[in-house]
């Protein structure tokens, strides 16, 4: 028994292979790169789930501010251009909200990247099984792409594109999500130096390695639609341009941004 046991793993790799290997003929793998493209929607769209039932009170807290996107952008105080009375104009300013307020939108944000993080785990486990779809991809890409310009993402970038698709571009995520973050920037700059400023810092620092990391082209294969200029308009832009303002002078690369 103990035999038949230690050989289990090798049996399942091999089965496991086999139905990778049937599944990438020419007229197949696109089944195959569908079917697992649905399976990390389905999968990040239950993560966007956990996100909102986890949080749900300051969610809705966020969700139901009369706020223009745009204008709390721009109103950032981590552009070149930023005045005073631009950041005034924020109704996220640090002055308006409480200390146990702004822990909550660092565990809305910590959990954001926890999600993403499993997301990470998992396709990585499913890109070592699926070599055979890559060079299936590899291949159709260096046939299409060079004449069409359409994009069709590898199997990591896939898991990427569709957590932001389906879990932090979600009707009830990406608003407060981004509302979230402009309010821990106008925090941390008001408190820059001191220990909660350090945290909070700290905080959107890991949330924006998972923002760059999500910053993959869209799929022309797919169904998925175009996100990735909302995307980096309203969170990559203006958290890579916090990093820079909020980050240690001694390993801070280069001032802060122009508005875009």
């Amino acid at each position: 028994v103990a035999s038949r046991v230690e050989a289990r793993p090798e049996s399942l790799e091999r089965s496991i292979e086999h139905i990778v290997h049937k599944m990438t003929k020419p007229t197949t793998w696109g089944l195959l790169y569908d079917s697992i493209t649905e399976e990390f929607a389905f999968r990040c769209k239950c993560a966007a789930q956990s996100l909102r039932a986890s949080h749900a009170v300051v969610m809705d807290r966020l969700l139901g501010l009369n706020m223009s996107l745009k204008q709390e952008r721009v109103c950032l105080p981590i552009w070149r251009s930023s005045a005073k009375f631009m950041t005034d104009l924020s109704k996220l300013r640090a002055s308006n909200n409480d200390a146990a307020f702004y822990e909550s939108l660092c565990n809305v944000l910590r959990q954001a990247s926890v999600e993403w993080c499993d997301m990470e785990d998992l396709t990585e486990f499913m890109d070592d099984q699926l070599a055979p779809l890559e060079t299936a991809i590899d291949n159709f890409r260096g046939a299409s792409e060079a004449s069409s310009g359409a994009h069709t993402p590898h199997v990591r970038d896939v898991g990427r594109l569709m957590f932001r698709n389906f879990c932090l571009l979600d009707s009830h995520v990406f608003r407060p999500l981004c509302l979230a973050a402009y309010a821990l920037v106008h925090e941390a700059k008001a408190v820059q130096g001191e220990r909660h400023g350090n945290n909070i810092v700290e905080v959107l620092e890991g949330f924006h390695a998972m923002l760059v990391s999500c910053d993959v082209a869209d799929d022309h294969l797919s169904a998925s639609k175009n996100t990735k200029d909302a995307f980096v308009e309203n969170l990559v832009s203006p958290i890579s341009a916090a990093i820079e303002q909020l980050r240690d002078w001694d390993i801070r690369g280069q001032s802060s941004r122009q508005l875009p």
